[in-house]
């Protein structure tokens, strides 16, 4: 009996479909590799909509009619399902034990286990290559950090040409046609998702946070930009065409900071650069993160719950990127071993109710020494 791995999802929301297919699929689909010796066959069962774009697009060794498996387990007197055609070519193939993803949907398990077949669901990803980078991925990667940097861009000189009212609010710029209005959250999203959706980026929940909601790290920021106070920006898009993703933050000021604010940003540059200085083939990442976290203790940021409300630096120091946004390694105290060509982000943040937050994020290449910098954008708090 042979075994065999099974995938039933589209392929625009699942990271681990997209990899194997290399295709767009809106709708849900099957693959399934069967497992000879040392090698897998991928088998993707399309439907008629489908079918002949993915024989021509497709990464799949083998592409197959899905309505010929839904009619064999039609045959066997089997309810219709994608679970139930699935599990005709499983048949059809030998396999009784099969491997699904963690998320494989509870139905389909149900459907499959009461048919006979025996069903071991992955603790991770089916294909923990993924991990690990080819270079046309890192192109990809690099391709779309160099889309977040220039979007982030039109924001920071957006915001420099702002004015500034008596009372302390930002200002649309006099060259704009809602010149001395007040500028929202919403304006500068705009401003940066425009730009990101003419060059082939779709724009997620971009973070445009100012003032007290700025000390909130996954507050997307709403509402009217105040001068004089912390405004992080987190840009993370996904590239149209191949599905990769960028990821950046900066913190800016509009106007002058604070001794305290410019002080915190001071120590989480400094914070950035020394892990950016440790990331390399080998490193622990729970030692980068660690070291950070020692770093902001001394220079008397302080971790944990202030006045009823989590402060400092509670979140870890980055993540993978790559088809997900967040996927492994991560780099925090739990630890994982970088090794080349894994593509991470170094992202220390400090957040403080009354304060605000202040968060810099890049996106690097692991290499044998160091790391290669994706993002290659400069870092300044004050816009004046």
């Amino acid at each position: 009996m042979s075994t065999a791995k099974l995938l039933i999802s589209d392929s625009e929301h699942h990271a681990d479909m997209l990899y194997v297919s290399g295709l767009f699929v809106p709708d849900a689909f099957i693959v399934i590799g069967i497992d000879q010796e040392s090698t897998t066959t991928w088998h993707g069962l399309l439907s008629p909509l489908e079918v002949d774009r993915a024989k021509a697009q497709s990464k799949l060794d083998d592409i197959h009619l899905d309505t010929i498996w839904h009619n064999k387990a039609k045959a066997n007197g089997w309810q219709r399902s994608l679970s139930t055609a699935a599990a005709a070519f499983l048949q059809d193939h030998q396999v009784k034990h099969i491997t699904v993803p963690a998320d494989f949907p509870l139905l389909y398990a149900h459907e499959l286990s009461a048919l006979g077949f025996e069903i071991t669901p992955s603790p991770a990803s089916l294909f923990p290559e993924r991990i690990i980078k080819s270079e046309m991925e890192i192109k990809q990667l690099a391709h779309a950090e160099k889309l977040t940097a220039q979007s982030m861009l039109q924001a920071e000189q957006f915001l420099a040409a702002c004015g500034i009212t008596n009372d302390g609010l930002v200002t649309f710029p006099s060259s704009h046609e809602q010149a001395g209005e007040v500028v929202t959250s919403e304006a500068i999203r705009a401003v940066i998702e425009t730009f990101l959706i003419g060059q082939g980026a779709v724009p997620s929940h971009t973070i445009v946070a100012c003032s007290t909601q700025s000390a909130d790290p996954h507050n997307m920021g709403s509402g009217e930009i105040a001068a004089h106070q912390p405004i992080i920006i987190d840009i993370f898009p996904r590239l149209v065409a191949s599905g990769y993703w960028g990821d950046m933050t900066r913190t800016y000021v509009k106007g002058k900071a604070s001794p305290e604010l410019a002080k915190m940003y001071q120590t989480v540059l400094e914070g950035q650069s020394m892990g950016l200085d440790m990331v390399q083939a080998g490193a622990d990442t729970s030692n980068i993160h660690q070291s950070i976290t020692s770093h902001f203790d001394s220079q008397g940021f302080k971790t944990g719950v202030i006045d009823g409300k989590q402060g400092g630096f509670f979140h870890g120091t980055g993540h993978g990127v790559g088809l997900d946004i967040h996927e492994a390694p991560r780099v925090s105290k739990n630890g994982a071993i970088l090794e080349e060509r894994m593509v991470v982000t170094v992202e220390p943040g400090l957040y403080y109710a009354h304060i605000g937050g202040v968060r810099l994020e890049d996106l690097v290449v692991v290499r044998e020494k160091g790391c290669d910098n994706l993002t290659n954008f400069h870092r300044q708090l004050e816009l004046e």
